[in-house]
Order: C-alpha cells, then structure tokens, then sequence
C-alpha cells in the first residue's frame, strides 16, 4: 500500500519539470505495478474458493470432482463450477461476495450469467431467483471458442471456418506467391485450428472442410474454385 499511496508526478513544461503533486486515483494506467496487485487479489480469490472443498454441504461440479476444481480466470473473465443445487450455488456466491466486500471488485450484472447443464427448471428457477442473475443459454463464447456441455456440432463450429475464410479473404487482395501462401497456411491457419483443436475434440466433417480451404487457397490463392477452370480441364482430357 506504500507503492499506492506515496505515488507522486512531475510533469515536463517546455522541458522544465513542475513541482511533485500526489496521485488521487492509485496507480497510474499502465502501471508495471499493475499486474502484480491484479495477481495478489486473484490469489485471494483462489484461496476464498479452495477453501469450499473443506466445507461438507458443497458439491463440486461432476466433470471438475477430481480436480477440486471450482474456478477459472483470465483477467478479469471468471468462470465458477458447482453441482446444480441450491446449497452449492449459494455457498459460490457467498465466497464470492466476500471477496468482494474485501476488494471492491463486484461482479457485473448485466455482463454475468448461470448457465446450466442437466439441471431440472425447478431447480434452475429456485437458484436464479435467489442469486439475482439471468440465465444464459450454451454455448456461449470464450476466450474466442464456443463452450458447451456436449460435443461440438457442425454449425456450432462454422465461426472456426467464418474466421480462416476471413482471413483468407484478406489476403487475396495481396499479391502472394506460392510460397507465401504456404507459409501463412503453417503459420495462421492451421494456428487457429490448433488453438480449437486444444480445447475440442473437432469433428471429422470440420476437419476435412478445413483442409479443403486450405487447399484451394493454396493453389488458387481463394476460396472460391476455379469451376470453369476444371470444365475446361474435363474436356480436354475427356474430349467426346
């Protein structure tokens, strides 16, 4: 709290430096110190949340009982994992306020959702009104992918192929060799399908949709075939 509350600025006019004045809003935006006290209230946070598993009366979620797993982060994106009923999810939201009443950081209402997977709607109706918070439906996206209880289906991965046909689509406007194009398919395309690839279990269809684009970008530099191309092709080869 030192590092926070001692912070002073001098500003240079006409290189000149003014006199020191004090902050009034902690540090500054930027800060390097920034990352650091992020770390410790997320930290204290995670030890709030580990602590639940001492506690008889919570459940863990089914698919994170072996992990004693109730929390993932990334920046300020939280996810929080309990067993569907009503004792769970309050004990959830308990330890959560309590960090919140320490830290201040209070979760936003209209950016935050239950979302439930195999949970019966009385049950689903008894915990949202006695939490506050809306119900969303699956999937829902982040960090980029859509996240589900079940499988991935076909439609639900057509942003994986709205993204590289995007990309692609930006690339034909360039002059590429075919070198060029090789490259950007081993270093941006197949980059994207990895990172889905690490999370889900693709289906097969995707998967050959996926080397399908790849392979016409790489020989025509689009995704759209050359379908007079091939007739003319056809016809040599198959004069009648």
């Amino acid at each position: 709290m030192t590092c926070i509350k001692t912070v002073s600025y001098s500003i240079l006019i006409n290189s000149n430096p003014t006199p020191p004045f004090d902050a009034k809003r902690g540090v500054r935006q930027g800060e390097a110190l920034s990352p650091f006290l992020f770390v410790l209230a997320m930290e204290y946070l995670s030890r709030i949340l580990k602590n639940l598993k001492n506690s008889l009366d919570f459940n863990f979620h089914p698919r994170c009982e072996k992990l004693n797993l109730v929390q993932l982060g990334f920046a300020d994106d939280l996810l929080l994992f309990c067993r569907g009923d009503l004792g769970s999810a309050t004990m959830l939201y308990d330890a959560f306020q309590l960090f919140s009443s320490s830290s201040s950081l209070i979760a936003n209402q209209g950016k935050s959702c239950i979302y439930f997977g195999g949970v019966t709607p009385e049950d689903q109706q008894e915990i949202t009104q006695a939490l506050g918070f809306t119900t969303g439906t699956l999937p829902f996206r982040y960090l980029g992918v859509p996240l589900s209880s079940k499988r991935l289906s076909i439609g639900q991965c057509q942003p994986l192929l709205d993204k590289m046909v995007g990309k692609i689509t930006i690339w034909t406007t360039k002059f590429l060799s075919y070198a060029g194009r090789l490259q950007l398919i081993k270093s941006v395309l197949l980059a994207i399908q990895n990172f889905w690839s690490q999370i889900f279990i693709l289906p097969q269809k995707i998967i050959q949709q996926i080397e399908t684009i790849c392979r016409k970008f790489l020989w025509t530099g689009s995704v759209e075939p050359l379908k007079s191309a091939l007739i003319a092709w056809i016809l040599y080869v198959c004069p009648r």
